[in-house]
């Protein structure tokens, strides 16, 4: 096999295996009402089915990549694809709601591998910097692709084989990624730059988790149960834990230290309610436009489109802005459009037209594309290059964690709703809680704003000489 054969088939392994990790992000949403009617399940099963994999993601990214980095970026980047293949069998096999959700988790813990493991692995094959951006750059229209196109091909999928073809379609893709990547992908690995936090990633898994089931199970026991309180005493004690843990690392998973820079602070807590309020929303409008409105999981992804596809244009004017300005003014501006999108959706109401609700779509999905680049760009410029890597993954982990407390949090608000009793039809009830839905995700969006209006912008607390080690930040000018 010539030079270049192999180059291409170690990007078309890369590729495809980013492309059905990030696909499962959004081709899950079109086929919740056909879950929950053939699994006999309600929202609060829907919210698991979605947040399964979006906690084990969120949990487990930061230590994906190091595992490569550590024993080898081609043997765990192509373990991960046969875990995301075996995980997505069993979805497609699942008769219960229990199994499902168990194959959802193995597909979040395969993705956490795939993700940052296809990113190295294009990284280290290209020495040249100009032309590791290009490739970097084609893998971002590669996963934009694949949020993309998930409404869609789910809506195909479903309407025309059945739920369960969505994790079906996976296991061809998958299949010629290991074969390609076996071929064509050199092993490489640098384990003294590497470490695993074995403690820290199982109280990271479970802090995030007890909090979303908390969350997600007072519909059934209650803020004030036993239960939910005890729920949340664990998920608190648990991150006091983590936090513990990571400060004590002298590389932690968590470079928790970093947040002494309030910059840094702030744009990840913007991060997580960005996720908070768009991702979950995301999720929750395809509910609403199939079980309230009666369309077809095709006819949903199709209405979803205009807020998938303006994301891919918005992220190559955000590069420009962010190159131009910095990333201050395109996150602000992006933070501001998302949040005015989601409120306007909660101020439309029912009866409005897909023109007034596609352009809320474009307003929504513009302003996603314009908010999360520059938050990374935000983010490398407070860090030396040798810690860019963690910074990134942080800022990427927290909208992750967002998005799993926003389905969490905004599903248990609809299904309160829905469970109120008051003579109303499905339908009104139906509504009145997805304008609360859009009202809580587009006040967290623009908190978010907010936070990234008021951050401080002075020079972090001075720290002990050890720490610089696990944190060294670049001075304020």
């Amino acid at each position: 096999m010539t030079t270049a054969a192999r180059r291409r088939g170690m990007l078309i392994s890369a590729f495809s295996a980013t492309f059905i990790a990030l696909l499962d992000l959004t081709i899950v949403a079109v086929a919740l009402p056909a879950m929950q009617t053939d699994l006999h399940t309600t929202i609060t099963g829907s919210q698991w089915i979605v947040d399964a994999f979006s906690i084990c993601l969120a949990a487990c990214m930061l230590s994906g990549g190091s595992l490569g980095d550590r024993y080898g970026r081609k043997r765990w980047f192509l373990i991960g694809i046969a875990i995301f293949l075996a995980g997505s069998l069993l979805c497609a096999m699942a008769s219960t709601l229990t199994v499902l959700i168990a194959g959802r988790a193995v597909q979040g813990i395969a993705a956490a591998l795939l993700v940052p493991g296809a990113l190295s692995i294009i990284g280290q094959s290209e020495p040249d910097p100009a032309r590791r951006a290009r490739l970097l750059g084609y893998w971002g229209v590669c996963a934009s692709a694949a949020v993309l196109a998930g409404p869609i091909v789910g809506g195909f999928l479903v309407d025309g084989l059945g739920w369960p073809a969505i994790f079906l379609v996976n296991l061809p893709i998958g299949a010629a990624a290991i074969l390609l990547g076996t071929r064509t992908i050199s092993e490489s690995a640098d384990p003294e730059h590497a470490s695993l936090d074995p403690a820290g990633q199982v109280l990271a898994i479970v802090t995030l988790a007890v909090l979303t089931y908390a969350i997600i199970e007072t519909r059934t026991n209650g803020w004030g149960s036993p239960i939910t309180i005890t729920s949340l005493a664990l998920a608190a004690a648990s991150g006091v834990a983590f936090a513990a843990v990571e400060w004590r690392q002298d590389k932690p998973m968590l470079p928790v230290r970093l947040f002494a820079d309030m910059r840094f602070a702030t744009v990840t807590a913007a991060s997580v309610l960005l996720g908070f309020g768009a991702n979950g929303a995301f999720t929750l409008l395809s509910l609403y436009f199939q079980q309230a409105q009666g369309r077809t999981a095709l006819a949903t992804g199709l209405l979803l489109v205009p807020m998938t596809i303006t994301i891919m244009p918005a992220s190559a004017l955000a590069g420009r802005l962010t190159a131009k300005h910095g990333p201050r003014l395109p996150m602000l501006a992006g933070y501001a459009a998302t949040g005015a999108g989601l409120l306007g959706l909660a101020a439309a109401g029912d009866g409005h037209s897909f023109l007034l609700t596609g352009a809320l779509f474009v307003l929504t999905g513009a302003g996603q594309g314009l908010a999360i680049a520059p938050a990374v760009a935000a983010v490398l410029e407070l860090v030396p290059r040798q810690r860019s890597g963690i910074a990134s993954a942080t800022v990427n982990t927290a909208r992750q964690a967002g998005s799993a407390l926003g389905i969490a949090v905004l599903g248990t608000i609809l299904a309160q709703r829905l469970a109120d009793t008051d003579g109303r039809t499905f339908r009104a009830l139906y509504g009145t809680g997805m304008r609360d839905v859009m009202l809580v995700a587009g006040a967290a969006v623009l908190a978010g704003a907010l936070l990234l209006t008021l951050k401080a912008t002075r020079r972090p607390r001075s720290r002990r000489p050890g720490d610089a080690n696990q944190d060294h930040l670049r001075p304020t000018h």
